[in-house]
């Protein structure tokens, strides 16, 4: 298939996927933007992402230093022209499809000063990742929601599926980070580096997906993950617009990442001189700047995760299922520190955690979730729930964690 039938293809299972629901999305994301953004008043952001997705099809990469994006060009153009006519929406809606996030993220956000403060919702997702686990290869999150962002989903909510249940994926987990009034890429071209990396190259090694990511560092992000290979070598990765920095594993090859902080020196060093930045532009201080203090405690909490899921990897025979929850769940300092937020204010709340072993015989997952947002309580006096994987025998050890009320199985619906 050529790039343009391929681009075609793709705009037609794109618009049957979204065109109902993006008008009203577009709504939402508009008034989304103007309160993170005030500056943005008066601004007509239909006309603005418009043109913004004509400047970045026009937007030609230099083909030497990337050239898996030669003929990309017909792909996109043919993609949009695909959506438009499915969907029947106009060129502002199909724009805003392919280019809203990365105008909000890359343009918007790098020059326009960000009061999160008005958003009010501090998600500090975690994710830890033991490749040498009691019984197999182990992980563990944390899922942080806005309360208002979930009220009205919760009771019916479940957890239908585990994002990081597979061993043999090279994602094995990600959270949200940013940097206010960041740099802006020199190269907008529409582009999905994970499309063109060579996949067997970098699941055989994670050190060629680590060169290739590195070098299309302009066109992804900004986010935290933990990526592996298929040897179960893990790396954490911390993101910018336009810069990454990859933490290599410190005992027994376990890597964590939780979200809006960078350990690496020189990105963090980075991160505070734009917000220098931001203090200036809206005339604050280091005392009065919330975004300030609050990248303080974000990377006092990353500094603590590091130290849980380190000692928890040096456990003799590798950390149990148990253990790797006790990472996520921890409560044992106070916040912001703590790794664990429920109960920490009405906003911001954990409200799902999973620990997995992933791999070999004894797969199975332990999780739970506030199921009350009226009355919700903490997450961690939730009852665990304890779902085997496929074909996976009950074991005398598990069924007494059940026995003592350490966890109930879940019903094969959960």
């Amino acid at each position: 298939m050529n790039q343009r039938e391929s681009g075609r293809q793709r705009g037609r299972e794109a618009a049957a996927d979204r065109a109902k629901e993006l008008p009203a999305e577009m709504t939402e994301q508009f008034a989304y933007a103007r309160t993170l953004f005030p500056s943005l008043e008066g601004e007509d952001l239909g006309a603005m992402v418009r043109d913004y997705d004509r400047e970045r099809l026009a937007c030609e990469p230099d083909y030497a230093k990337f050239p898996e994006m030669r003929g990309l060009i017909d792909r996109h153009v043919a993609e949009r022209e695909a959506f438009r006519q499915a969907s029947g929406l106009d060129e502002t809606a199909t724009a805003f499809q392919y280019s809203w996030s990365f105008l909000l993220w890359r343009r918007i956000n790098a020059n326009h000063p960000a009061y999160w403060d008005r958003i009010l919702a501090e998600q500090q997702c975690t994710n830890v990742f033991f490749p040498a686990g009691k019984d197999g290869v182990t992980m563990s999150d944390n899922r942080d929601l806005a309360m208002d962002e979930t009220r009205g989903a919760i009771p019916s909510w479940r957890p239908t599926a585990f994002p990081w249940s597979n061993p043999n994926q090279w994602l094995q987990g990600a959270a949200s980070s940013a940097i206010v009034m960041d740099e802006e890429p020199e190269c907008s071209f529409p582009c999905d580096p994970d499309e063109l990396i060579p996949e067997e190259e970098a699941w055989e090694d994670i050190e060629v997906r680590m060169a290739f990511m590195d070098r299309y560092r302009e066109f992804w992000g900004p986010t935290n993950q933990i990526w592996t290979d298929k040897h179960l070598n893990a790396v954490a990765v911390d993101k910018s617009n336009c810069r990454v920095a990859y933490r290599r594993p410190e005992v027994n090859g376990a890597v964590c990442v939780t979200a809006c902080s960078y350990l690496d020196p020189e990105l963090h060093a980075f991160k505070q001189e734009r917000m220098r930045l931001l203090m200036k532009a809206k005339g604050e201080t280091e005392d009065t700047c919330p975004d300030w203090s609050y990248d303080l405690g974000s990377r006092s909490r990353y500094q603590r995760l590091c130290k849980l899921t380190n000692a928890a990897a040096a456990i003799p025979d590798g950390p149990s299922i148990w253990d790797a929850l006790d990472v996520v769940a921890d409560e044992a300092v106070p916040y912001p520190e703590r790794i664990c937020l429920s109960g920490q204010d009405n906003v911001t709340w954990s409200s799902l955690q999973h620990a997995g072993v992933t791999s070999g015989p004894k797969r199975r997952w332990l999780f739970r979730m506030l199921d009350d947002l009226d009355n919700p309580g903490t997450v961690t006096e939730k009852p665990l729930q304890l779902m085997l994987g496929k074909d996976v025998e009950m074991q005398p050890e598990w069924q007494a964690d059940i026995d003592a009320g350490r966890c109930t199985l879940a019903s094969p619906e959960a």
